[in-house]
């Protein structure tokens, strides 16, 4: 008696038909598969390249101001708490303002992780405008300085060019600090000069960062802003000096100023007890996000 079941070429092909009959059905349900979008050598999809970095400016109050009754804890001290604020904080890139010899020792020595520049190369004069950045992070390219009057001396104000090395992103930091009191005509002076150096660095087409102890409120904000592409961290507009709206709410003499392919968020302005045993001046910070490129 001849057996019911189908022969075994028969079986094969109604288990061919239904396996093809299932991998039609889950490509329909699952929508055509997108090619990836590839880069112009055609060897790997294109990556927007937006590295973020924290930036801050801190007026360290030099050695001098520990002598006399009342007077600050000594310089070395308060730059030990400096170095352990910064790094506690996360800043990736800071410039400080009146580091006198003893401090920048310390700081050197205590910021583990950080370059700084411009260190002694400057020469004594040079000594109180550093600037640090990690060094895991940054490669430093290039540097310089213009020099500046203040408090009826001549200085150079240093600016370094950096490179991300996560993305090779290069940016220019500028760091400043002005004539105090009334030594108004000098601040002008000096404004005037950091001007035309953040001009000539922003024609390069890289970001341009200037920080510091700026001595003045509405009016250096209304120069440099007005008279650069320059933005503030904490906001505001300008169009030109006399076109002013400076940013709202308490406004400090310690700025950070930015401009190019970057934005600001995060600002922050830190004054605890730790700031307040290091400096008479708060730590004003800020998170930069670089315009993303392709490669």
């Amino acid at each position: 008696m001849p057996s019911s079941s189908p022969a075994p070429g028969r079986r094969v092909r109604a288990l061919v038909a239904c396996c093809v009959t299932a991998l039609v059905a889950a490509v329909l349900a699952t929508g055509p598969v997108a090619a990836p979008l590839l880069s112009p050598a055609g060897a790997e999809p294109a990556r927007p390249i937006s590295p973020t970095f924290d930036i801050g400016t801190f007026n360290q109050l030099g050695s001098q101001h520990t002598a006399g009754k009342g007077g600050w804890g000594p310089g070395r001290m308060r730059a030990r708490v400096t170095a352990g604020l910064v790094q506690r904080k996360g800043l990736d890139v800071v410039g400080f303002q009146e580091v006198q010899a003893d401090q920048l020792q310390v700081l050197q020595r205590r910021l583990d992780g950080y370059a700084v520049w411009p260190g002694t190369s400057l020469g004594g004069g040079g000594l109180r405008l550093q600037i640090a950045w990690k060094s895991w992070m940054f490669r430093l390219l290039d540097h310089g300085s213009v020099t500046t009057a203040f408090d009826r001396q001549r200085r150079p104000v240093p600016w370094v060019l950096l490179e991300h090395r996560g993305t090779g992103r290069k940016l220019y930091v500028v760091d400043v600090h002005n004539s105090p009191r009334g030594l108004e005509a000098e601040r002008d002076s000096a404004t005037r000069k950091v001007v035309r150096l953040v001009r000539e660095l922003r024609a390069t087409g890289r970001a341009v960062f200037v920080v510091g102890d700026m001595n003045e409120h509405e009016e250096v904000f209304c120069s440099l802003v007005g008279r650069t592409d320059l933005v503030a961290a904490n906001g505001g507009s300008a169009a030109s000096p006399r076109e002013c709206s400076p940013p709202p709410g308490r406004l400090l003499i310690d700025w950070i100023f930015g401009g190019g392919p970057m934005r600001f968020s995060g600002y922050g302005v830190l004054e605890g007890s730790s700031v307040r045993v290091a400096s008479d001046h708060a730590l004003v910070r800020a998170s930069v996000t670089m315009r993303a490129r392709r490669r």
